[in-house]
């Protein structure tokens, strides 16, 4: 005895077979497409990166004018923002303040512009008016300079790390 069997199920079975076995790839292909598209708003922890550099930028030049005004040299307040270099600058400033007698008063100006270049980097571009803040021996600058800063997260916090400090008329 032969069976007849209809070939129409098995092509109705074939293409429900196909069409399943493309579906999960055309849902992966498009899950791998979402996740390589570039995020066109920045997520919270960018922007509270972003804020926490800020804050440790401008803490560090708060704790030097505040240092400043004092006549004292390093500061645990500038130590809390800054390490390696730019610490060394920063206290070498203080210090030579201190020991030359200068009167300061007044404070730079800052427009600070940051790019997070990683989870433990950033860099800070500014452009420093201290034509109403003297620090130093020297005179007030007229003219804004650049300032170059590095920021180092150490797992606890922002800190600048690098500092470079241009001359008048940069920005």
């Amino acid at each position: 005895m032969r069976s007849r069997v209809s070939t129409a199920p098995r092509g109705a079975v074939a293409a429900g077979c196909l069409i399943a076995l493309l579906l999960p790839t055309g849902c992966a292909s498009a899950a791998e497409e979402a996740a390589d598209a570039p995020d066109p708003s920045p997520t919270a922890s960018a922007a509270d990166d972003e804020a926490a550099v800020l804050t440790a930028y401008t803490g560090m030049w708060e704790a030097v004018v505040t240092a400043s005004h004092e006549g004292t040299g390093a500061s645990a307040e500038l130590e809390r923002h800054a390490v390696d270099g730019a610490l060394v600058l920063m206290t070498q400033a203080l210090e030579d303040a201190r020991r030359t007698g200068s009167d300061v008063s007044g404070e730079p100006a800052l427009d600070p512009e940051v790019l997070i270049e990683s989870t433990d980097r950033a860099q800070v571009t500014d452009c420093l008016d201290d034509s109403s803040w003297r620090l130093s021996a020297q005179a007030a600058s007229a003219e804004p300079r650049r300032v170059d800063a590095v920021l180092v997260h150490d797992g606890l916090a922002w800190r600048v790390s690098d500092l470079r400090i241009w001359e008048p008329g940069t920005c």
